[in-house]
């Protein structure tokens, strides 16, 4: 099966996702910097109950709070990107991709029909989808994204 193959045919929910960080609406942008500190989180989920209401990722923080005079006991909303884009675990790979690709996404929350939050996929859980099933294709990519290789190099 070719890389091409697997991504269209793998549904997101065959992927070892990490459990998402959530925190409630209202909560202070200070104490979810933290959380994202303790937890090594590159984003959190803001929701209401079990449903979604926005994301706030490390993008947000470099673009929204670093640098600026932000009172960190202001509420998540205030920096958070409300009603992101969301796919459901059912959802196939590619189009996780496909998503990224087009909106400039890294991480993607995913929800279920009746709006409960299942999860997140990240760039880098398709990164290690990929060289879990494709070593030796993810391993001989050259260095350099416009190098090609003549000849295969090693033993």
């Amino acid at each position: 099966m070719s890389v091409e193959d697997a991504l269209r045919e793998a549904k997101i929910r065959e992927l070892p996702l990490s459990p998402p960080v959530c925190v409630a609406m209202g909560t202070q942008v200070g104490e979810v910097l933290e959380l994202m500190k303790r937890r090594r989180a590159h984003c959190v989920l803001i929701c209401e109950g079990e449903h979604l209401r926005g994301i706030f990722t490390e993008r947000d923080v470099v673009n929204k709070i670093l640098g600026l005079p932000v009172d960190l006991r202001a509420p998540i909303e205030s920096f958070m990107t409300p009603s992101p884009v969301t796919l459901h675990p059912e959802d196939r790979v590619w189009e996780a991709m496909r998503l990224m690709d087009e909106g400039g996404y890294r991480h993607i929350p995913l929800v279920v029909e009746d709006g409960r939050v299942a999860g997140v996929i990240s760039v880098q859980d398709i990164i290690n989808f990929l060289a879990e099933h494709f070593p030796t294709e993810v391993f001989n990519l050259p260095p350099r994204s416009r190098q090609v290789f003549e000849a295969p190099e090693g033993a």
